[in-house]
């Protein structure tokens, strides 16, 4: 029987890969293929040899072995087998085995048990990118406690605001944290223990609070500790609440379950054609989700991960660890760009993989990565707090808004007000149902868990089927405006202004229209590139060429930066 071939269109969706990465691959060899007359064609068995070899090193043990861990402290012996003496994270000051860490977070573990935590009680950590953030994660777990991840950039009244609504029973905290909080420790009733890292530190009025060094509890005898019983737990256990931002509304805690953050890290690692032989470098904060992800991902694939402690440091890391992944954010990836660009090339030869994620990446910067890397593959997730979706790819109008995989067992629809599905070419909001998705809200109760289960969770995220039936992005429903009667998506015009050469970033937002002929108008605030000299009316002139009238912002407004979030998402509210 002659071999099947298969197309490139086909081939690129099997890997989740865009058409000019395969043909990049292609001619380097990374997969086989070759050209009839001027198509490229290739062979069934290559191309599943290819994802066999790649995910599962040539048998299926890995893949057997990741399905089978389903809580997840179990993922630290899994990755111990899969990696053995290899060092599986790497600090800022030090590296351990997958082996030392669970290991380290026994010990952890015991001793926050023997402290008082029980099954279900929170515990908060805001640590900075360090070894002991990962340790503490697992040593939650392992507790049976429910994980509560922040940013210690977060503002005070944010953390208040989580303190609140948490009451948790556990603090793990850096110093400065710590000392931020002085004068609020009185109102935490709930409050039993706070570990420090980083030096001594007191109290103040809370003697009945057990305040400790992190550093000694990692260092002390666990001898004759209580025994962890972590394996009674089950994979529906919420296991950690994490914050929105707030961008939208009061922040909210989403919880997540051992079998939410399984999906998203086997949907991952698949995706991502990961195996012990791999190595992630990750710069960005530690709690954020898109970063949390790689720090299950990976050792579910037994590969190391690399913890940098700011952008900064991962460029230093670049040529001394070579690792063959990184996770960025655009404002990190932009930085390079405008001020490191040699080391993205020289990084092309080791990494093989990049991930760009947690805002939008305009299709020129990208085009620019992919030129200083052609052989490295480079993907756009998509995702919210409340579950890991897909990753993106250029749709019909050229935009990198259209959905190139998603997570398997997740649906994924387009929807009316009533959640009818809606019909090719029309626009409605997307709405999410299965696994990876969140349990709920904290707070919330057992009826709006099982309404989420049986009808699906509302993105707040505007799409359509288009005519390939794929799913595209549009942007969030409110951030859609009137003008005129007619709809306006602020990162559309943001897309525009953003391609003039003379131009950083942008943020479009509505206000009230003083002269009263519209309800809204546009109002564009510009960052310019260094030693660039547009002025408003340049830009307008630029706009009224590849904008309908009622898209074109009525004033621009100057500024040296954007107000972001910690991931270096445009906070719209703030403008």
């Amino acid at each position: 029987m002659p071999e099947k071939l298969l197309s490139a269109p086909k081939v690129a969706s099997l890997l989740g890969i865009e058409l000019d990465t395969l043909y990049r691959y292609a001619r380097k060899g990374t997969v086989r293929g070759f050209k009839v007359g001027k198509l490229w064609r290739f062979a069934e068995s290559d191309v599943e040899a290819f994802i066999n070899a790649k995910r599962f090193g040539g048998a299926g043990v890995a893949r057997d072995a990741a399905s089978s861990v389903t809580l997840l402290p179990e993922l630290l012996s899994h990755a111990a087998g899969l990696r053995g003496p290899r060092p599986g994270v790497i600090g800022v000051a030090e590296s351990v085995t997958y082996e030392e860490l669970d290991q380290l977070s026994d010990r952890m573990a015991r001793a926050l048990i023997g402290r008082g935590l029980g099954p279900g009680d929170r515990v908060l950590l805001v640590l900075p990118n360090c070894l002991e953030f990962v340790v503490s994660c697992f040593a939650v777990w392992k507790a049976r406690g429910v994980l509560i991840a922040d940013s210690t950039a977060i503002r005070t009244d944010g953390l208040l605001h989580v303190l609140s609504d948490a009451r948790p029973k556990a603090m793990i905290l850096d110093r400065g944290v710590a000392e931020r909080l002085e004068g609020a420790w009185a109102s935490q009733e709930s409050l039993q223990l706070v570990l420090v890292k980083d030096g001594a530190f007191t109290l103040t009025g809370r003697e009945d609070v057990d305040v400790e060094s992190l550093d000694a509890v990692l260092e002390a005898d666990d001898t004759g500790g209580p025994r962890l019983d972590w394996a009674r737990g089950k994979p529906d256990d919420v296991v950690s609440i994490t914050y929105t931002s707030g961008s939208t509304g009061l922040p909210k805690g989403v919880m997540h379950t051992h079998e939410s953050w399984l999906a998203g890290a086997r949907f991952t690692m698949e995706h991502a054609l990961i195996d012990a032989s791999d190595s992630i470098l990750i710069p960005l904060p530690l709690y954020h989700g898109l970063a949390f992800r790689q720090l299950l991902a990976y050792p579910l694939a037994g590969a190391a991960v690399l913890i940098a402690a700011d952008i900064y440091m991962a460029l230093k890391w670049l040529p001394q660890h070579t690792p063959t992944s990184m996770v960025l954010v655009p404002a990190a990836c932009n930085i390079i760009l405008d001020h490191f660009p040699a080391s993205l090339q020289q990084a092309a030869a080791h990494l093989r993989y990049l991930e760009i994620g947690s805002a939008a990446m305009s299709s020129e910067r990208l085009e620019r990565v992919r030129q200083l890397m052609p052989a490295t593959v480079v993907h756009l997730p998509y995702g919210l707090t409340e579950a890991r979706v897909g990753f993106l790819e250029r749709g019909e109008g050229g935009k990198l808004n259209q959905f190139a995989a998603v997570s398997p067992g997740l649906e994924v629809r387009v929807a009316d007000a009533e959640r009818s599905e809606l019909p090719l070419g029309q626009s409605g909001e997307i709405v999410l149902k299965g696994a990876g998705l969140m349990k709920g809200y904290w707070g919330h109760n057992g009826d709006s868990q099982q309404r989420l289960r049986e009808h699906g969770f509302r993105t707040g995220d505007m799409g359509r089927v288009n005519s390939r039936g794929r799913i595209e992005l549009l942007g969030r429903l409110d951030d859609v405006l009137k003008i005129g009667g007619k709809k306006v998506i602020p990162q559309e015009v943001e897309q525009v202004i953003n391609r003039h050469p003379g131009v950083a970033e942008c943020g479009v937002v509505g206000k009230a229209d003083p002269s009263g002929v519209f309800e809204t108008r546009l109002e564009a605030h510009v960052v310019l590139r260094s030693g660039a000299s547009a002025g408003a009316d340049e830009l307008t002139e630029y706009c009224r060429r590849r904008l309908e009238p009622h898209k074109l912002p009525a004033e621009f407004f100057f500024r040296r930066s954007l107000p972001k979030s910690s991931v270096g998402k445009i906070l719209r509210s703030a403008l």
